[in-house]
């Protein structure tokens, strides 16, 4: 598999049976197999999770402690402001802690991560999945890069995926190549339900997430052992309040009302996407540092004042997404469905995992499109 990391315009691929590169490694710790198998073991005995080792495992460490160190460094300290936050849900859902790792792997604990796929935020839903957690996206919201919902979502996708197959790396196998791409595999195995025995049948990026997932709950638990430090966060995630607004508000307003940097309020809050908070039925949240918040709630009615004078950016209407059951006809072709639906052949293909773009009259497909 590829783990994707993204962000901005910057792409990090990792592939678990590339060579390592260069002499990377004379200048950090490395260890011999049965010192990674004992850390391994030792973090198994604390988890419901099965942790074991091997050579996938290892080239995975590899990656993490010699060739991504600055990207490690960076997730560790990212660690120390989400990590909190990931864990509470998991209490919720009484899901394993160690869950958290997952996102490291799907992210980098990036909120904003976006993927050649268009999977977005730090659990990296795509658009049909963020519908079924009802996560909104708008033209002007996309609630995956909002930690906190699309973490709740996470939580309750584990969990959902954990009762279907009973295994908790075969949960994993399907968080990332989805239930049906994984029932297949386990047809095609004659019935196997472990993750090492169904590894000759199931995807590349399932062979690959899994081991991922292990190595990097070894890292971030042995982490000095490979003299990786943690690099200091941005100082705005230090001290952080959460707001509920229920107004218009443009992100350029609170900057000049409490002289905030527009482009922090944007990583603050990075599921509203035109840099406004719409005005919506429900009360939104706003994440501001704690002064800053102070300063917003003395000047919140100004603010208000100012946006009910102003003209608004925005359309009324907002455009949402809903699924449609489209029956293949005779002479049908994708491209002839994609251009009708206002899509993309690569999204049908996505919507209903199609490896061959060659389909029959009487198949049914699902197709997304713009709410009227």
């Amino acid at each position: 598999m590829m783990i994707l990391w993204v962000y901005a315009a910057n792409v990090f691929i990792i592939k678990a049976d590339d060579p390592p590169k260069g002499n990377v490694a004379a200048s950090f710790p490395q260890y011999p197999d049965l010192v990674y198998e004992y850390h391994i073991a030792e973090l198994n005995k604390a988890t419901p999770l099965d942790l074991s080792y091997n050579q996938y495992v290892r080239r995975y460490i590899e990656i993490f402690t010699l060739e991504r160190r600055t990207q490690v460094e960076q997730f560790l300290g990212l660690a120390g402001w989400y990590f909190p936050i990931l864990e509470d849900y998991m209490q919720r859902y009484g899901l394993p802690l160690e869950l958290k790792y997952l996102a490291v792997v799907e992210s980098g604990l990036n909120p904003q991560a976006q993927s050649p796929s268009n999977a977005i935020g730090m659990w990296q839903f795509l658009y049909p999945t963020a519908q079924m957690f009802d996560l909104k996206v708008t033209s002007y919201i996309d609630e995956r890069c909002d930690v906190y919902k699309s973490t709740d979502a996470a939580c309750r996708y584990l969990k959902y995926l954990y009762r279907t197959f009973g295994d908790w790396n075969l949960a994993l196998a399907a968080y990332n190549g989805g239930p049906g791409e994984l029932e297949k595999a386990i047809a095609r195995s004659g019935g196997k339900k472990e993750f090492w025995d169904l590894y000759p049948y199931i995807t590349e990026a399932m062979r690959n997430y899994v081991p991922a997932f292990i190595a990097v709950n070894y890292v971030f638990n042995y982490a000095g052992k490979h003299s990786l430090t943690p690099a200091p966060p941005d100082p705005i995630f230090a001290d952080l309040d959460t707001l509920q607004v229920r107004r218009q508000i443009s992100f350029a307003s609170i900057s000049q009302k409490t002289g905030l940097d527009e482009e922090v309020i944007r990583q603050l809050n990075p599921c509203y996407r035109l840099g406004e908070i719409p005005y919506m039925e429900q009360y939104m949240t706003l994440v501001l540092p704690h002064d800053k918040a102070i300063a917003f709630l003395e000047v919140e009615n100004q603010i208000i004042a100012t946006q009910k004078n102003a003209k608004n950016i925005l359309p009324e209407h907002q455009q949402e997404m809903t699924s449609v059951q489209y029956t293949v006809q005779p002479g049908d072709f994708l491209h002839k469905i994609a251009i009708r639906y206002d899509c993309t052949v690569d999204d049908i293909c996505r919507w209903n995992n199609l490896t061959d773009k060659n389909i029959a009259a009487g198949v049914q497909l699902v197709i997304w499109t713009e709410k009227n």
